[in-house]
């Protein structure tokens, strides 16, 4: 019994200190919960908080990141393509380049001393050899507003005789937002035909052919004052210009007016095969008033020199008392791998002024091409339907990949006559304004995409009479109308060129 009662005692004793230990378990382990979820809390709160900071880096990030790209594209992009500066901000609304052509001439000339010898100095016969900066044109063209273009040339050099030294190349403003039309204002050289379109910088011989500049030199050519309109598109190109005097012509009582249209089409082209056809047309309806008072005489003038510029003589000249000149002319070109052939044929039409004497008609064409022996090709501009000179695929180097720059061999004939009816007197309705053929031969060198070396060599003959009598004046015998003053000359001219 007693046994019992220890048993039974010490079982109660037992079960109370269990109960009193799980009490204090169950104590403990809400104090630890409670420890615990208040760091959790903590911790959920840190994490909070640094998502918090890490959002707000983020944005600041993106802001920082947006601002940088903000500034990158507004930021004025500089490049220098071909060595030619150019500038461009960066929404693309507004661009400019600076342009450069620079062309030194050295000319010589060899005449017949006994031709030479019975000429008058009157006659300006006595060619002079010497140097000429061509061309010396420096400016800026580019973009404002992204559908507005301009282009502001000056030109420091220029030719001997007729043409003035010093002039404004362009200066003229386009607009291009609704294309393929083009709507130009100001100065500069309205499409007229194929050699006239192409650039001075690119053409195969020193001057263009007389056939050529006898069309433009009225009323196209650099610094022609009026208004354009062009539709140009990758295979065509179709122009109407209303003109009216050069920034350099002197100052007269009216200005001339005329009309200029060209239509171009590219027929054909491939990889290595280019041909290209064009009809030029010029209407100058209203010649320049020579005197303020009632309707006097209204020359057109039609001359040039024998297609270099050193000299200033012009050989072929014919002014007629006219009212309107009316010139058709139609060229086509043909680029095949590294060969090129273009000519051209046009036709003057003179309309004299209250006159019963015949309306005159000249003519004059030329052909030309070349072979460029380095392998190139002349790049086709679609902007003027017309070609360019070739890049050099291995521009002179004398470093580790050696080049010796593109090589271009080139001939032509042309000739222009402007003899009408030359057996008759002027009196009579003739027309002794002479005849002209030229063989030329060229050997252009091009060290690179800006730089171009060039020896010309050229074959002259005139066959003209003398329009009127000229007095004798010692040591120079009279020269009688009709007497023949045409010559037989040859010449070399070496030009460096600069583009960019």
């Amino acid at each position: 019994m007693r046994r019992t009662a220890k048993t039974l005692t010490a079982f109660l004793l037992a079960g109370v200190a269990s109960a009193a230990l799980s009490v204090g378990a169950q104590a403990a382990d809400k104090s630890t919960q409670d420890d615990r979820d208040a760091k959790i809390k903590a911790l959920e709160e840190k994490i909070e908080t640094l998502g918090d900071q890490v959002q707000d880096l983020k944005r600041s990030t993106a802001d920082q990141y947006a601002d940088s790209q903000r500034q990158q594209n507004e930021a004025v992009k500089v490049t220098l393509d071909n060595g030619r500066p150019s500038f461009k901000s960066g929404d693309g609304n507004f661009s400019a380049s600076l342009r450069a052509l620079v062309q030194y001439d050295t000319a010589f000339y060899s005449q017949n001393n006994s031709t030479t010898a019975k000429l008058t100095p009157a006659l300006g016969r006595d060619l002079s050899d010497g140097t000429r900066f061509r061309r010396a044109q420096f400016g800026l063209e580019g973009t404002f507003f992204k559908t507005w273009s301009y282009s502001f040339i000056y030109d420091f050099g220029g030719s001997n005789g007729t043409e003035q030294q010093g002039r404004v190349s362009s200066a003229y403003v386009q607009y291009n937002g609704l294309a393929p039309f083009q709507f130009r204002i100001g100065a500069f050289a309205p499409y007229i035909g194929l050699e006239d379109s192409t650039s001075s910088a690119d053409l195969l011989f020193p001057e263009r052919p007389t056939s050529s500049e006898l069309s433009r030199s009225l009323t196209g050519g650099d610094g022609r004052k009026g208004a354009q309109i062009a539709a140009v598109g990758d295979e065509y190109l179709f122009s109407v210009s209303y003109t009216g005097a050069s920034t350099t012509a002197a100052s007269v009582f009216d200005d001339q007016q005329s009309l200029n249209a060209r239509a171009a089409y590219l027929f054909y082209s491939d990889l290595d095969t280019k041909l290209v056809g064009s009809l030029s047309g010029v209407y100058l309806f209203d010649t320049p008033d020579s005197v303020a008072t009632a309707i006097g005489p209204t020359s057109i003038t039609l001359a040039d020199r024998p297609e270099l510029r050193v000299d200033g003589t012009q050989l072929i000249t014919a002014a007629i008392d006219a009212d309107n000149l009316l010139i058709g002319g139609a060229e086509a070109a043909l680029q095949w791998h590294s060969a090129f052939l273009q000519g051209g044929y046009f036709v003057y039409d003179i309309q004299r002024r209250a006159s019963a004497l015949p309306d005159p008609r000249f003519n004059g064409w030329y052909v030309e091409g070349s072979w460029i022996l380095t392998g190139e090709a002349k790049p086709y501009d679609a902007t003027r339907a017309a070609f360019r000179s070739p890049k050099p695929s291995q521009p002179l180097d004398f470093g580790d990949t050696p080049g010796i720059g593109a090589w271009e061999l080139a001939g032509r004939f042309s000739t222009a006559d402007l003899n009408y009816h030359a057996n008759f007197s002027p009196a009579a309705g003739g027309v002794r304004g002479g005849e002209q053929k030229i063989w030329s031969l060229a050997l252009n060198w091009y060290p690179n995409n800006s730089v171009r070396l060039a020896v010309d060599y050229e074959h002259v003959e005139i066959d003209r009479r003398n329009p009127t009598a000229i007095a004798a004046s010692a040591p120079y015998p009279a020269v009688p109308a009709g007497a023949d003053i045409g010559q037989t000359f040859s010449a070399v001219n070496l030009r460096a060129q600069i583009a960019l």
